[in-house]
């Protein structure tokens, strides 16, 4: 009969050999002045049965202080091992983009598995390591706080932490969820989760657990991440993906740093400093913060540790405050800024830069062109000056005043070349354009202002002395370009040689090298013709903003199939059958220092802003002082705050655990993996000793295990993400890491957290042979028929829905009802968080008080079936 003595309890002296039920009414022992709790658990009480000398009242008190000592410890020793899940996560690879030919940083790890995975392991893994040490611990019988601990923690974490979150935001201001496929994957599957355990606890097979009911728990929760993973992917609906943010990193290569410069000059102005690009970078550069980051902070806060920095609450807001030196300024394109230009001022300059006479045709006509406002008169001076040619000799000296016209904008000058019988290489003279005005007539008189003069204000006259067509080549077979900050044309010139006689011309094209067209440039292709006595055309090709370092990308221009008579320079690259150019775009030196500065600028800010660390000495420094050891000054270069009292009492009570949990190995050693297995394993061992200190204090209070499990339990393990979700809901501009990770963790800590220990304890009973304690407990057991006869009953892992199955049920109800009311107010006020004053007190009072019947009546529910 020894199964069926109380576990907790023992009456003495006169109860010591009485039969007793299980749980003995609460009522009865509580009328008992010399009760006695007896209670051993796997650690606790540290002193052995003498500890059960003790009066209750003092037990009571260093109970309940052990155990928040403990929630303490578990907190702690949870931003470790958050640290180490930030670390895993954040890994990141450099692939080549088929597309541009260029390496780009990746996450290794989507964010929604992330969150559906580690990170919801991370925040829940009290409550899931309490649930499997109990099972495994107890020979896989279900025993202590496990269930109802994951029940009450959901519980808590969707009534209360929610209604924290809706009243948190400031009024007036609305948090709506952007991610809403991924939102409905997981929501409803938190719902699915507490239905399902009321189908195997109370339908399928009633107060058992079978195998298979095990296996599909377990597997519902990579079912949900591969659902949720295609919800963010957008196979299940659309996803909002309008954020376009700079995604640059520690780990990002220096092209990267140079795009990301790039982008922010261009969206903010040219105008900025190195400094304040760094600082709009380091804003708007990393994604939204992740889970981990706020649990972290969270904990940091209450408990005395270095504070994290934390970001502002939206893009707009950040710049506003923090970025005033941008102004309005914004980078036009440049084409619409050459418009304004000339539609705003008058120009003049010759039609072409470079002409080509035959030295028998006598003369040459010149044409000087206008541009801009032409509803004046305007006018320039001209006069000719000697080059390799002679005035007098060989052509006919010129000055004089050309003159537009309102509305006109072409003018032809005609110079004179003197024909000789003398052999000569061709000769050049020049012909320059200054002193250019515009003259109104305004009130009777005349008046006269600056004209601006084009890039052509000089032309280059060569006087050739044959008649053959020419050769064709480029000038320069070999260039170098440095990208700017905004798309731009780059002139190819193609010269004209030994002849310039009749219209010719050549096909041209761009050739793709390393740099991609489209990417790198602009592909051109076409006809490129030469008038008579034309001896220079220019090729254009834009050359895209694409920020660089180190790389440098090659492309070719190709001329070919010339017509007209007209042949090509065999001596140059491609021989007398096309001509080739390669053109090289490669960073400058001051674009490197540039992106230099920013690095190390960036690096400095992350360095500060980073949440683990790189060594034991560091670790350890951080546990002894108080904060951590905050640095002097932050990013604004502000000192930070003074410890306060409260931070000197939190880290004095948290200086043991702070230093045994300083042991762990750094998130930087193997990727964060070797941090990751050891502070699980710390949190076990706390774990186990929060179970053992719980069931100490329901014990001497005369409390069943699942009244401790839903309210002291699950309270202090689900304290820091109340935290962490209310900084995330006031700082992030939407409501994904608030509300939607809630329901993504209650999902998990079913699926994860009850079906992993489950799935095992009900295949070991399923294979193991004939156990006596088994059949002491339940062979006799009400409830059971379901398992055969009483006396004749196959084994199998036993879970009495009981008071369980009423609290998931109330839970269930309630969660729904959660669920619909964050859908109102999104129909009805823009958002599920924040909005009016009124409205948003309303809608947290209703999910406090749902809170507090789930409370009352599950705890009805168990005294009344003691």
């Amino acid at each position: 009969l020894k199964p069926f003595w109380p576990r907790h309890t023992e009456l003495l002296p006169i109860t010591r050999c009485l039969v007793a039920p299980r749980r003995p009414a609460v009522g009865l022992r509580a009328s008992m002045p010399d009760f006695v709790c007896t209670y051993e658990g796997l650690v606790l009480p540290l002193t052995g049965k003498s500890e059960q000398d003790w009066p209750n009242g003092l037990r009571i008190v260093l109970y309940m202080l052990g155990l928040f000592w403990c929630f303490m410890g578990v907190g702690l020793v949870s931003d470790v091992f958050m640290s180490a899940i930030e670390k895993v996560t954040s890994k990141k690879l450099h692939l080549k983009n088929k597309e541009t030919g260029r390496y780009y940083t990746y996450e290794v790890w989507n964010p929604t598995i992330a969150n559906l995975s580690l990170m919801a392991l991370g925040s829940s893994a009290p409550e899931i390591l309490l649930n499997v040490i109990d099972i495994f611990a107890k020979e896989f019988f279900l025993e202590g706080l496990g269930p109802s601990t994951i029940v009450g923690s959901a519980a808590f974490n969707l009534l209360m932490i929610i209604a924290v979150c809706i009243v948190a935001i400031p009024n007036g201001e609305i948090r709506r969820i952007k991610e809403m496929p991924v939102y409905v994957v997981t929501a409803s599957c938190s719902i699915f989760a507490y239905v399902w355990l009321l189908i195997i606890l109370m339908a399928s097979s009633p107060n058992v657990v079978e195998p298979w009911e095990g296996i599909f728990t377990f597997l519902f929760f990579p079912i949900l991440l591969v659902t949720a993973f295609a919800a963010d992917k957008g196979y299940l609906g659309s996803v909002d993906r309008s954020e376009n943010d700079i995604c640059i990193c520690a780990e990002s290569t220096k092209e990267e740093f140079a795009d990301a410069a790039l982008q922010v000059r261009n969206q903010h102005g040219q105008h900025l400093t190195d400094a304040q690009v760094a600082r709009i970078m380091m804003a708007t550069s990393s994604k939204k913060r992740s889970r981990a980051h706020y649990r972290i902070a969270a904990i940091r806060n209450m408990f005395g540790g270095k504070r994290l920095k934390t970001v502002r609450k939206t893009l707009t807001a950040k710049l506003s405050k923090n970025f005033s030196f941008l102004g309005n300024k914004r980078v036009m394109p440049v084409d619409d800024d050459d418009d304004d230009k000339d539609a705003a001022t008058s120009w003049i300059q010759f039609m072409t830069a470079q002409y080509a006479v035959l030295e028998s045709a006598g003369t040459i006509e010149v044409k000087v062109v206008r541009g801009g406002d032409l509803s004046q008169p305007a006018r320039a001076r001209y006069c000719t000056k000697d080059g390799t040619a002679t005035a007098g000799s060989d052509y006919r000296p010129l000055q004089g005043w050309v003159e537009f016209q309102p509305e006109e904008t072409e003018v032809s000058l005609t110079l004179s070349i003197i024909d000789d019988n003398a052999y000569e290489d061709d000769e050049d003279f020049f012909i320059v354009l200054s002193d250019a005005e515009v003259m109104k007539i305004a009130d009777g008189k005349d008046q006269v202002s600056k004209c601006d003069l084009g890039v052509n204000k000089q032309a280059r006259i060569v006087i050739i002395d044959d008649d053959e067509p020419g050769v064709l080549s480029f000038e320069k077979e070999h260039m170098i370009t440095h990208p700017q900050s905004i798309d731009y044309q780059l002139p190819i010139k193609v010269l004209r040689r030994n002849g310039s006689c009749n219209e010719v011309s050549v096909q041209y094209t761009t050739e793709s090298a390393s740099a991609v067209a489209g990417h790198c440039f602009e592909p051109a292709s076409g006809k490129l013709t030469f008038q008579p006595q034309q001896i220079e055309a220019v090729i254009y090709v834009t050359i895209k903003a694409v920020a660089r370092y180190d790389l440098q990308d090659k492309f070719r221009v190709v001329v070919s199939d010339p017509e007209g008579g007209v042949k090509l320079d065999k001596s140059t690259d491609g021989g007398d059958e096309k001509n080739i150019a390669t053109i090289t775009i490669a960073a400058d030196d001051v674009s490197k220092q540039k992106v230099d500065t920013l690095h190390s600028l960036l690096l400095a800010k992350w360095e500060k802003s980073k949440i683990g660390h790189e060594s034991w000495i560091g670790q350890l420094k951080a546990a002894v002082l108080v904060n951590g050891g905050e640095d002097d000054d932050d990013d604004d270069g502000g000192g930070s705050e003074a410890p306060s009292i409260a931070d000197y009492i939190t880290h004095c009570l948290a200086l043991p655990w702070k230093l045994l949990f300083a042991l762990i190995p750094p998130p930087d050693y193997c990727d964060g993996w070797v941090c990751f297995f050891c502070a699980l394993a710390m949190i076990g061992v706390v774990t186990m000793i929060i179970g053992d200190m719980a069931s100490l204090l329901g014990c001497v209070l005369q409390i069943p295990d699942d009244i401790t499990a839903i309210t002291f339990v699950a309270l202090g393990t689900s304290l820091p993400d109340t935290f962490a979700s209310k900084a995330a809901a006031t700082m992030d501009p939407y409501a994904d890491a608030s509300v939607g990770n809630v329901t993504g963790s209650n999902s998990v800590n079913v699926f994860l957290g009850l079906g992993l220990p489950w799935m095992i304890a009900a295949i070991v009973w399923q294979v193991a042979g004939t156990n006596t304690t088994w059949d002491d407990r339940y062979q006799l057991l009400d409830g059971l028929d379901w398992l055969g006869e009483k006396g004749y009953r196959k084994q199998a892992f036993v879970v009495e829905a009981g008071s369980l199955g009423f609290s998931v049920s109330i839970f269930s109800t309630f969660a729904l009802l959660c669920i619909m009311l964050l859908a109102v107010r999104r129909q009805v006020f823009g958002g599920e968080l924040g909005g009016d004053g009124l409205p948003k007190w309303i809608s947290g009072g209703i999910l406090v008080l749902l809170w507090l019947l789930y409370i009352i009546l599950s705890a009805w529910k168990s005294l009344s079936s003691q």
